[in-house]
């Protein structure tokens, strides 16, 4: 991996057409898992709400890009010492490149200097690839919900 290849820097609301863009990927590739409406229920869409997510003293939203083009994002809620990931997306063409792997850095060390003592992730059942991202950051599962209606 080429550390050089991606920089992390934090969003602002101009970003917010780029995390539309990305957002609604994420929601395509999503269909295919169970669960995505639910998540999408819990963890609203950010990008059409960006302004009011950045002013947030609770949240905090990271951007990878590569040469000046946006390549990915972590949406981020903090709960008292827990910071949670409550998105992540990284570009088709910038995956197995190190974007994922560095924006997830990032984001630990953003958590750490808001005084967070854990971090969590949400992925969906059969999101091997983002499962695995978190897996390469040291993240292991420690919880599986299972739900129905009844």
């Amino acid at each position: 991996m080429n550390d050089e290849l991606f920089s992390v820097r934090a969003c602002d609301i101009g970003d917010a057409q780029s995390i539309e863009l990305l957002e609604r990927q994420a929601v395509d590739e999503g269909q295919q898992y169970r669960g995505v409406q639910q998540i999408l229920g819990e963890a609203p869409l950010i990008g059409a709400d960006l302004s009011n997510v950045l002013s947030s003293g609770n949240q905090f939203v990271l951007i990878v890009d590569h040469q000046s083009q946006t390549q990915g994002f972590a949406h981020v809620v903090i709960d008292g010492e827990v910071a949670t990931v409550r998105r992540i997306f990284i570009a088709t063409q910038a995956r197995n490149l190190g974007a994922g792997a560095k924006l997830l850095t990032a984001v630990r060390t953003e958590a750490k200097r808001r005084g967070c003592k854990q971090i969590d992730a949400i992925a969906l059942p059969g999101d091997r690839l983002t499962k695995n991202l978190f897996e390469r950051a040291n993240m292991k599962a420690r919880l599986l919900i299972a739900s129905s209606d009844l």
